[in-house]
């Protein structure tokens, strides 16, 4: 795929070649930001539902937090597949521009695109209607069951990098509050991530 693949609307790659990059590129993360729509602090049951079923139905695939303060030279993406959702769109351009400066050390890049600004660099899914995001999600379980392709996550690299994720999950804390990282005095850069129960190394 390159940044000219179009289906219908401008910048948005083919459906079936997202269902196969997103099953067959190695280490698939989510990236949540801070929006309250499709971000980590998202409150909406049916937009929680369908990224759930996003994260189960992509074999190996993990999550990760974008803050909106961090320093971009300081995060960390998938060598294979980054999909990005909920980023607010100021942090999201300058993601952007910063991994297409790092065009070299990145695998590809999706953004699951929320509103009707264009983006400078990426391939986009339009999901602001949340059937869309509900179709694709479809066609990846039509894909699995069918056995269309062979998912990384299927793969002895994919195995091994699922036992990865099971043994950090059972090592961190999934329930920490908001009140709760307040009330014990944890620095405002690292409340997110504990609230949204991404922190390796809470307790």
């Amino acid at each position: 795929m390159d940044h000219n693949d179009t289906k219908n609307n401008e910048g948005t790659p083919d459906t079936d070649m997202l269902v196969r990059e997103l099953l067959t590129r190695e280490r698939p993360t989510l990236y949540l930001g801070s929006s309250p729509r499709w971000g980590w602090n998202d409150n909406d049951p049916a937009r929680k539902r369908l990224l759930a079923r996003f994260r189960e139905l992509v074999p190996a695939m993990d999550q990760a937090h974008i803050p909106d303060w961090k320093p971009l030279d300081t995060l960390t993406f998938s060598p294979g597949i980054s999909i990005l959702a909920g980023i607010p769109q100021s942090r999201l351009e300058a993601v952007l521009n910063h991994l297409d400066s790092e065009r070299s050390r990145k695998g590809l890049v999706v953004v699951l695109h929320d509103n009707e600004s264009r983006l400078s660099a990426a391939h986009s899914y339009d999901i602001r209607e949340s059937s869309r995001f509900e179709a694709l999600l479809d066609q990846l379980e039509t894909a699995l069951r069918e056995r269309t392709v062979i998912p990384w996550g299927e793969t002895q690299e994919g195995k091994v990098h699922i036992e990865h994720l099971r043994n950090k999950a059972s090592t961190s804390r999934s329930d920490w509050s908001w009140d709760e990282t307040k009330a014990v005095n944890i620095p405002e850069e690292f409340r997110h991530e504990l609230a949204a129960g991404l922190d390796e190394n809470a307790e």
